[in-house]
């Protein structure tokens, strides 16, 4: 995960494993191993060239000293900025990528807002293995995302020139501590649940059109590639100002985001 330290995106973890332990329990990942060569952003670890930068992570987690640097308040950001991400309904243009809590602005030409939720994988050198792909790289891990989309007065997509953002977060989850079949999301609006259940196709899907790319388009570590784990059965209903939408999984946190007022 990724947190705002004095401005600067900074590499944390959150207590108990697996992020689900609770969003203030959140240490500071380099200062806890303490070697100076230890990335100090999430981005930084992805491009790490071994496994052993993560076990140093994952010793030092586990040792007595971890409740030392647990940061206090920590404002949570998108835990890391894709050198692509792709998706089978990506929109053209380019995308604002941002975090939990962030406000999604109103794309100015917009009569209403739809999103869909997502999960997206993201690949590294160093995780689960990745069948079709080229040696070496692997399923690093997994986050959450809510993609936004911007419609016009009859529910097409909207001409406006802005393309709404996409948010992801609130953490990565490593390959190792999740099952992505299993993965169990509840998207809400208001607080109203309006789609859940788990990936099951939709995870076997996901992973073979990572392969696919990775042989065609050649995907390397930092490429990240998200599928909704709705097909057909997303949340579908208009969103105005001020609505408030969150994606929950098990072990992965809340992503929450709020739209702000039109332009």
């Amino acid at each position: 995960m990724s947190y705002d330290r004095r401005g600067h995106r900074r590499l944390g973890a959150i207590l108990g494993g697996g992020g689900g332990g609770r969003p203030d329990r959140v240490v500071d990942l380099p200062d806890l191993v303490g070697h100076p060569a230890f990335p100090t952003t999430l981005e930084a670890l992805v491009a790490a060239s071994g496994g052993t930068v993560l076990d140093a992570a994952v010793a030092a987690l586990e040792g007595d000293e971890a409740e030392a640097f647990v940061v206090d308040r920590p404002r949570l950001l998108s835990p890391l900025f894709p050198r692509t991400l792709r998706s089978p309904d990506a929109r053209p243009g380019e995308r604002r990528v941002l975090g939990p809590g962030d406000e999604i602005p109103w794309p100015p030409g917009a009569a209403w807002l739809d999103y869909e939720p997502k999960v997206v994988a993201v690949l590294g050198g160093w995780g689960r293995p990745l069948e079709g792909a080229k040696p070496g790289l692997r399923v690093l891990g997994y986050t959450l995302a809510n993609d936004w989309s911007a419609r016009d007065a009859s529910g097409d997509p909207s001409p406006a020139p802005t393309v709404p953002p996409i948010a992801l977060g609130p953490c990565l989850v490593t390959a190792d501590e999740v099952e992505p079949q299993t993965l169990f999301l509840t998207a809400r609006v208001a607080g109203e649940v309006v789609a859940k259940g788990n990936l099951n196709g939709a995870a076997r899907d996901l992973l073979a059109l990572l392969a696919y790319l990775a042989r065609t388009e050649g995907l390397g570590r930092g490429d990240a590639v998200a599928i909704s784990p709705f097909p057909g059965a997303g949340p579908g209903r208009q969103l105005w100002p001020s609505a408030e939408v969150d994606l929950e999984a098990e072990g992965f946190g809340v992503l929450a985001n709020r739209i702000g007022r039109r332009a």
